[in-house]
């Protein structure tokens, strides 16, 4: 069986549940739960409802409703540890170096998810940035007409801009190349790259290259006087 759910269990099952997969599937709880974080500061996160996920390499993440990051997390590497005390359901992840102790009590658990997630061995990333740029410079069009692609990889002290080139009327161009959705962070990048190489003479434009961007990088974007060119790196 590649999974196993338990819908509204007593905490017991639950102990049972983790305790028989904690070691070889990846658990997910839904839970209303407190969150107490002890190591290099101190943390209560108080009861609510939140998603925990349990890994076999002893990862550990709590996720609320909203953002991508967990509120609370351990690493790899922690020792879970999962038991009944005073009638709610507490488990326990110890990091050993440094020592960091992540305590999760629950006194009802609406769910319980083990999943077996085989990996392949080998990872390859698909549609890197640099191969965004390789199809530019043999399609230059893709930007826009007239545009001529020069030079990739040209150092700043901000870091390195992907690629530079001339518009039809030979502005220079600095291109930010994103291989999934251009963040405000993408922005803020591309804008320090248009400032270090304009002059006093000479019209700087920029411009995001990316699959997608979020609307506040958008609005953002078009607030420095900046531009966005959609490419699908798939495509």
């Amino acid at each position: 069986m590649v999974y196993d759910i338990l819908e509204n269990p007593t905490l017991k099952d639950v102990e049972r549940f983790v305790q028989e997969y904690g070691n070889s599937r990846v658990i997910l709880l839904h839970l209303n739960c407190r969150v107490d974080y002890d190591g290099r500061a101190k943390s209560v996160l108080d009861y609510g409802d939140r998603i925990l996920m349990l890994k076999p390499d002893g990862s550990v993440l709590v996720h609320s409703r909203e953002k991508r990051e967990p509120v609370n997390w351990q690493p790899p590497g922690s020792v879970l540890s999962v038991f009944l005390r005073e009638g709610n359901l507490v488990i326990k992840s110890l990091r050993r170096r440094p020592k960091e102790v992540l305590t999760v009590t629950s006194s009802k658990v609406y769910v319980a998810l083990a999943c077996e997630c085989s990996d392949g061995e080998n990872f390859t990333l698909w549609f890197s940035e640099a191969e965004m740029v390789d199809k530019v410079f043999d399609n230059p069009e893709l930007i826009e007409d007239g545009f001529k692609p020069l030079k990739r990889e040209v150092s700043t002290p901000f870091g390195s801009v992907d690629l530079i080139g001339l518009d039809k009327s030979g502005n220079p161009v600095v291109l930010e190349f994103k291989r999934a959705t251009a963040q405000l962070q993408a922005v803020s990048q591309l804008k320090r790259y248009v400032d270090y190489f304009t002059t006093n003479t000479q019209k700087v434009r920029g411009i995001i290259v990316a699959p997608g961007i979020t609307p506040s990088a958008l609005r953002l974007l078009r607030k420095y006087g900046l531009e966005f060119v959609r490419l699908d790196p798939r495509s």
